[in-house]
C-alpha cells in the first residue's frame, strides 16, 4: 500500500503544477475548478457551475479533492466528509481523536498548549477566518456541536530549517505556494488581519490534522 502523506503531497504539487499560478477567473482554469467542486466538494455539474460563477470560496473543495485522490492512490479505507467547508472535515477530524478512533483515520490536533502537535511531511493545518473561533478550544467546542464556520487549511509539503512549506488553493485566487516560519518546530501565533471593511483575512491557527494508519 502506497504512503497517503505522500500521495497528498503528491497531488498538491500536481494541482499546483496544473494551476499554473493562474487566476481563478482565467477560462483556461475553469474545467479544473469544476473538478475541484464535483469530485472534491462532490457537489452536482450545475452546483458547481454557480459556485464558479459567483466566484464562491473554494478552498476546501481543493483539499477534499487532493484528500480523495490521496486516499485512493494509497488504498487508505479512511473516512474523510468531502466538502466546501474546511469547518466540516477538521469537526470530523477532532471528533475522531475524541472518540480515540481507530486508524486508519484523520485526527484533529492541537497546533499550541497542552498536547500541541508539530507540523510534519502531509499533515493538512489551517487558520481561523472568525473572530468567534480563535484557538483549537474553540474548534473542539465547535466541533461538538456540529457547528460550521469560516476558515482555510492547506497541505504541508515540507518542513526544514525551521520553516515549512505548504500549498492550498484559493489563496490570492490560485494554488500557490507559501512558507511559514516556525517557532521551535510548532506553528507560530499568530495575530487577526483585517482589511480596510474590518473583515477577517487571516487569524490563529487552530488545529492540524494528522493521518493515524
Amino acid at each position: 500500500m502506497a504512503d497517503f502523506q505522500a500521495e497528498l503531497v503528491k497531488a498538491a504539487e500536481t494541482e499546483l503544477v496544473r494551476f499554473g499560478g493562474r487566476h481563478e477567473t482565467d477560462d483556461d482554469v475553469h474545467d479544473i475548478l469544476k473538478q475541484y467542486w464535483t469530485e472534491g466538494a462532490e457537489f452536482e455539474p450545475k452546483e458547481a457551475e454557480k459556485a464558479i460563477a459567483k466566484r464562491t470560496a473554494w478552498s476546501a473543495a481543493f483539499i477534499s479533492f487532493v484528500v480523495k485522490k490521496a486516499l485512493s492512490a494509497s488504498g487508505s479505507a479512511a473516512s474523510f466528509p468531502f466538502s466546501a467547508s474546511h469547518s466540516v472535515y477538521v469537526g470530523a477530524a477532532i471528533r475522531n481523536m475524541l472518540a480515540k478512533k481507530p486508524p486508519a483515520v484523520f485526527y484533529g490536533l492541537p497546533p499550541d498548549g497542552d498536547g500541541a502537535e508539530k507540523p510534519v511531511f502531509g499533515n493538512i493545518f489551517g487558520s481561523t477566518r472568525v473572530l468567534h473561533i480563535d484557538d483549537f478550544a474553540d474548534a473542539l467546542d465547535a466541533a461538538r456541536k456540529q457547528h460550521t464556520y469560516f476558515s482555510h487549511f492547506d497541505v504541508v509539503t515540507s518542513v526544514a530549517n525551521g520553516t515549512l512549506t505548504c500549498i492550498g488553493g484559493n489563496v490570492s485566487q490560485s494554488v500557490t505556494r507559501k512558507t511559514v516560519t516556525l517557532k521551535d518546530g510548532f506553528l507560530p501565533k499568530r495575530p487577526f488581519k483585517f482589511d480596510d471593511a474590518g473583515n477577517v483575512i487571516s487569524g490563529p491557527y487552530i488545529c492540524i490534522i494528522k493521518f493515524r494508519e
